[in-house]
């Protein structure tokens, strides 16, 4: 399995890249983003937005299930996590980090630093960290594919072919 790539600033694993989005303008990125974040975000804590230097940002904290099939209440069930956005014309560039692993019942969270210190997980196997880790790799990775799709899709089109 690969490392997890950890932020040498802040020590915590952070999932980043930067995807151009050929012929979309900034404007369409944000109000795009703005939908995404509605999407994941948690109610209780809206969204912030940001333009600073010729760049849109878009901060939120959302939620993501995590497909981890356990009948033990306790075992990690959903992911919590931060995305920072920065929106240019034709490009965005996310941050998912803070991330922190929930149970079922809500007793028991864990930053993923903590959940994988020390549990080396193995390629292959059915060991409980092994099983954790895959679901937690697909989990960024549906992640990155839902704002990948948000951001590339068009919200409507109207009658000549436009966003509106």
């Amino acid at each position: 399995m690969a490392q997890l790539p950890i932020n040498p600033a802040t020590n915590l694993i952070t999932y980043s890249a930067v995807v151009p989005t050929r012929g979309v303008s900034q404007a369409m990125l944000l109000a795009r983003a703005k939908v995404w974040a509605s999407r994941v975000g948690i109610p209780a804590k809206p969204p912030v937005f940001v333009t600073e230097l010729s760049t849109d940002m878009v901060v939120v904290a959302g939620t993501q299930s995590l497909n981890f099939n356990s009948s033990n209440l306790t075992d990690p069930a959903t992911l919590y996590f931060v995305a920072r956005i920065s929106l240019r014309e034709g490009r965005y560039q996310y941050y998912f980090d803070e991330l922190t692993l929930a149970s079922t019942d809500g007793s028991n969270f864990r930053t993923a630093e903590i959940t994988f210190q020390g549990y080396p997980p193995k390629a292959t196997g059915n060991a409980f960290p092994t099983r954790l880790r895959k679901a937690f790799d697909e989990t960024i990775g549906l992640l990155a594919t839902s704002l990948q799709t948000a951001l590339t899709t068009p919200l409507t089109t109207g009658p000549v072919g436009t966003e509106w």
